[in-house]
């Protein structure tokens, strides 16, 4: 990988560069490494971490409104398994925007980790309500109960987790099927 300081490295700004516009991805090009702060890479290995970290505060200094660099933020704290940071940061984030659901999901899980099994559920349930066919949700949502000595109520999440699945997975082929028998 090249470096900001070698020669060609003007080349390799200008290839991603386009790359990070058109596909909406944030990226920063620290020395010897190109990242991607994206939601769901949080346990993404950064070799430069403290200049991560202090880009990411500059950048929500200079734009207070915007819950992304905070989530980000959040997301960097839980990925330095610095949990309690990250849970005042997802909570600043939800501040910001009371619906984000990137924090609420990542949230729920730091809270679940630290025992906080009561508003860590209600959270996944404020998920569900948005996102009443996502089953990764049920299933999260079960996982919870369990851990709250709820066996019966984690199990209904569980079967509904598994119609969802099962229901996705049919999906395409009766579309297809559809399809054909249009085709006669």
């Amino acid at each position: 990988m090249k470096t900001l300081e070698s020669p060609g490295s003007l080349s390799l700004v200008r290839r991603w560069l386009p790359f990070c516009a058109v596909f909406g991805v944030s990226c920063w090009l620290l020395t010897g490494t190109i990242l991607a702060t994206d939601g769901e890479w949080t346990g993404l290995e950064v070799s430069d971490r403290e200049r991560l970290f202090h880009r990411l505060k500059f950048l929500r200094m200079k734009n207070p409104g915007d819950p992304v660099n905070t989530f980000r933020i959040g997301n960097l704290y839980q990925s330095l398994e610095m949990e309690d940071e990250a849970i005042k940061e997802y909570r600043r984030c939800l501040r910001i925007n009371p619906e984000y659901e990137g924090a609420k999901w990542f949230l729920s899980h730091v809270l679940v980790s630290k025992g906080y099994f009561d508003e860590a559920f209600r959270l996944t349930r404020e998920l569900l309500d948005k996102n009443p066919e996502d089953p990764r949700l049920y299933a999260w949502a079960g996982e919870i109960l369990r851990k709250l000595d709820q066996p019966e109520l984690a199990k209904e999440y569980f079967v509904r987790e598994t119609e969802l699945v099962t229901t996705q997975k049919e999906a395409p082929a009766k579309q297809l099927s559809s399809i054909k028998e249009a085709q006669k």
